[in-house]
């Protein structure tokens, strides 16, 4: 399949900064979708936002408060997204360094967005198999047996940082956190729940501590008064591991078929991190390979809230200039977008974030080239693809 086929572009109206476009849907949306006016901005060399490419996908970036100090890094931070996820401010590590004593290294991330007008920050994450302190492996609690001492640690760290961060509000009064990476890749390649802290100290089938972790931060949400807080399981390997991707489905459909809490299901909706290469199949061509289109349309068919949560697309590291590897990546970049837009209805998009700014921040390490921006933060053509992949029409 070539990168772009020619379609039809339906001009709605004409303006010198922005142009109307009929969003083309697919078969895979419902009716009720279909034909919905959006307001993009077509692209420009002169003056394109990412933000502005497609009204119907928020676009996000992952920040590090530790580039702050640099500003080419922080003006494209500030001004080319409206949704903000702090890469690692607010894992457990680094929130409750010994217990019950909390620090929110997040919160420089969440000032950065209130001050650059991001009203959007996505928190990452509040339960990991890693990236835990190192007190978190041998607790004891006096007069308490293993499994309520961390059935209580993991309820008392939930429940603090949903009701710290609660308190950030847009100026509208609206909550800046407004969804949460309730429980972080609790799954390996073969579709089983992998063995962690969580699952060797709280009895029960390994299951349990997803189950409540997502009560957890259901009722803290209720109780520090944000019912409506998204929460979201979120993992990688959905577009290389059809075995993977199947058993998240049916993780995410079991914890939606928990009794609700306040109402409210205990999860909203669920993450692809979608940490990628230039070599990963794309289509799904019958061949029976994982591939990003089943990955999508996997998650899609749950009916819950789907987040591109951590797209970077790395290159060929031993050679940085392999136009192969660049091509690849272009492809990708241009697709992946296309594929989201074509699968996902509006109404179960939370968006495509990207996993840091440039390639120096990457965590795949600046040879990968993974990034929109490469190490001085100038665009490279995977930026023009990706923006035109969120504002054409479909051409897959």
């Amino acid at each position: 399949m070539k990168m772009k086929k020619l379609t039809l572009i339906v001009v709605l109206g004409f303006c010198a900064v922005s142009c109307k476009k009929l969003e083309t849907k697919s078969e895979f949306v419902d009716s009720s979708d279909k034909n919905i006016q959006i307001q993009n901005v077509t692209y420009s060399p002169n003056n394109p936002l990412l933000k502005a490419a497609n009204d119907d996908v928020m676009i996000g970036a992952a920040i590090n408060e530790n580039r702050f100090n640099n500003s080419l890094y922080t003006n494209l931070a500030g001004n080319q997204y409206n949704s903000i996820t702090a890469e690692n401010e607010m894992k457990f590590a680094n929130t409750e360094l010994t217990r019950g004593n909390f620090t929110y290294g997040g919160d420089q991330v969440v000032l950065f967005a209130q001050n650059h007008g991001i009203h959007r920050v996505h928190g990452h994450n509040l339960i990991w198999y890693t990236s835990n302190p190192s007190w978190l492996a041998n607790a004891t609690t006096s007069g308490m047996t293993t499994d309520q001492t961390y059935r209580s640690i993991m309820k008392n760290h939930i429940r603090n940082l949903i009701f710290h961060y609660a308190t950030f509000k847009n100026p509208d009064g609206s909550f800046r956190i407004q969804s949460w990476d309730v429980v972080n890749e609790a799954m390996d390649d073969n579709g089983n729940l992998r063995s962690c802290i969580w699952t060797q100290k709280i009895s029960g089938e390994a299951y349990t501590y997803i189950k409540l972790a997502f009560q957890y931060a259901r009722q803290a949400a209720i109780d520090a008064g944000q019912p409506d807080l998204k929460l979201f399981y979120n993992d990688f390997g959905h577009e290389y591991s059809k075995t993977k991707s199947n058993a998240i489905a049916n993780l995410v459909n079991r914890l939606q078929n928990e009794p609700l809490i306040g109402g409210k299901k205990i999860i909203d909706g669920v993450g692809l991190q979608m940490h990628t290469s230039y070599t990963r199949q794309v289509f799904e061509n019958g061949n029976g390979l994982a591939n990003v289109e089943y990955g999508i349309q996997t998650m899609k068919n749950t009916g819950l809230k789907v987040h591109i949560s951590e797209l970077d697309i790395r290159g060929d590291n031993t050679n940085i200039n392999n136009s192969t590897a660049i091509g690849g990546q272009n492809y990708r970049y241009f697709n992946i977008p296309q594929l989201y837009r074509k699968i996902v209805p509006v109404n179960q998009r939370w968006g495509i974030t990207l996993w840091n700014i440039g390639d120096g921040d990457s965590s795949q390490g600046p040879n990968n080239t993974a990034t929109l921006y490469d190490t001085n933060y100038n665009k490279k053509s995977m930026y023009q693809q990706f923006y035109e992949g969120l504002n054409e029409g479909l051409q897959i």
